[in-house]
């Protein structure tokens, strides 16, 4: 007597909307970071045709940050509090002045956003941005 084996197929999980849900995941993220706030710093630009600016010398405030995020102003270590009580004494004094900030390259990256944001609470709006060349 020969007995009947029943032949059983492999089971195999259903793959067929796999695609799909892909395809909706996909969507939901483009549209959550569509809805997301980038919060930056924003700097008013020159327009595109305009003559370069030609500024005095002593309407110039210059102000270095290093490789430890301590802010300079004419070679003196200084906090951020620091600079600010000198920008606006400076800004009293000088409604014409402008404000060039030259962070070194390796200078913590929120050290110049946090200078910009401080700046125009001080409603300072002409400020200068330029890389400091490395040593």
């Amino acid at each position: 007597m020969r007995l009947r084996r029943k032949h059983r197929e492999a089971e195999e999980i259903p793959l067929s909307s796999t695609a799909d849900i892909a395809f909706l995941l996909i969507v939901f993220f483009l549209a959550a970071s569509a809805l997301l706030e980038m919060r930056g710093v924003s700097i008013p630009l020159p327009k595109k045709n305009a003559p370069p600016m030609e500024i005095e010398e002593k309407n110039l405030f210059r102000i270095e940050i290093n490789d430890e995020g301590s802010y300079l102003h004419e070679g003196t270590s200084m906090t951020l509090e620091d600079v600010r009580d000198s920008a606006q004494k400076a800004f009293k004094e000088n409604k014409d002045l402008v404000v060039v900030i030259r962070p070194f390259p390796d200078s913590p990256t929120g050290s110049v956003p946090r200078l910009i944001r401080m700046l125009q609470q001080l409603n300072i709006q002409r400020v200068s941005l330029a890389m400091k060349k490395g040593r």
